[in-house]
């Protein structure tokens, strides 16, 4: 057993199970805020560095926890180690777990249509756009939950984001049926629930956080709803409508039940 392997057995870690563009930044922030905590968004190595050669081979996971992030998260000495990438979820943590580790995971929850509607006016397209590739889950890529028979090739860019959204909901759901039961504690965290300070206090007492340091306390009240990444100067300029965007997840829903139906028969 490795000495960075060691430390991880013996104090708490927690991580993020979610889209991305959902808040993590945020979320980092927040839980920076505790005496206690070591909070970190996306610090080197990142998940994003590996992780499409660990979609590729996923044992190599177990490497780079061994050799690269577990080293990184060692040189921390606070009790509580936090990291809120949405790149974990992406087939590391079913590793770590597998090493021993029993980590917290947050669940952060933001409605898909609004997740969606950000990576589409970023162009981040999964499958298509640069970004969309080297981030994020496609139809095309192996393991997917929600299978499409076919029918993303001739979607619309958004189709494609908000079958993302979906697919990370139903590998979150698949993840807790299966991990809670052998002592990870999965925690559901809505987005909007830590928009005020009270919000964040209560996740605190969820979580057994234990106090603000004293830098923390000053800060609550300038950080609470105040939004992050943003990234404003990268979105299109116009938007598609509410209700455009209806038809169009329709569609996605009903493409998603006719490949499970045709799966199941």
């Amino acid at each position: 057993m490795t000495e960075a392997l060691d430390r991880a057995l013996h104090r708490r870690l927690l991580f993020t199970f979610t889209t991305g563009r959902s808040g993590t930044e945020y979320l980092a922030r927040a839980l920076g805020l505790f005496a206690r905590v070591h909070a970190e968004h996306e610090p080197k190595p990142t998940f994003a560095s590996a992780w499409r050669t660990v979609l590729a081979r996923p044992e190599t996971a177990r490497e780079f926890w061994l050799e690269h992030k577990l080293p990184r998260i060692a040189r921390s000495h606070a009790p509580i180690y936090a990291e809120t990438s949405h790149l974990a979820c992406k087939g590391f943590l079913e590793s770590l777990i597998a090493l021993g580790v029993r980590p917290t995971v947050l669940h952060l929850v933001r409605p898909a249509r609004d997740v969606a509607r950000s990576l589409w006016t970023l162009g981040t397209i999964p499958g298509r756009a640069f970004k969309g590739v080297k981030y994020y889950h496609s139809p095309d890529d192996p393991r997917v939950e929600l299978a499409t028979g076919g029918a993303h090739l001739a979607w619309h860019d958004y189709q494609l984001c908000y079958w993302y959204c979906l697919e990370t909901e139903a590998r979150a759901q698949r993840f807790r049926a299966r991990f809670e039961l052998l002592g990870v504690r999965v925690e559901r965290v809505e987005l909007a629930q830590l928009a005020e300070a009270s919000g964040i206090r209560r996740l605190a007492d969820a979580l057994d956080l234990g106090s603000f340091s004293t830098r923390g306390r000053i800060k609550l009240l300038g950080l609470a709803g105040r939004p992050t990444n943003r990234k404003l100067d990268s979105k299109r300029a116009v938007g598609l409508p509410d209700d455009e965007l209806a038809r169009l997840e329709s569609e996605v829903e009903r493409a998603l039940a006719s490949a499970a139906g045709q799966s199941t028969s």
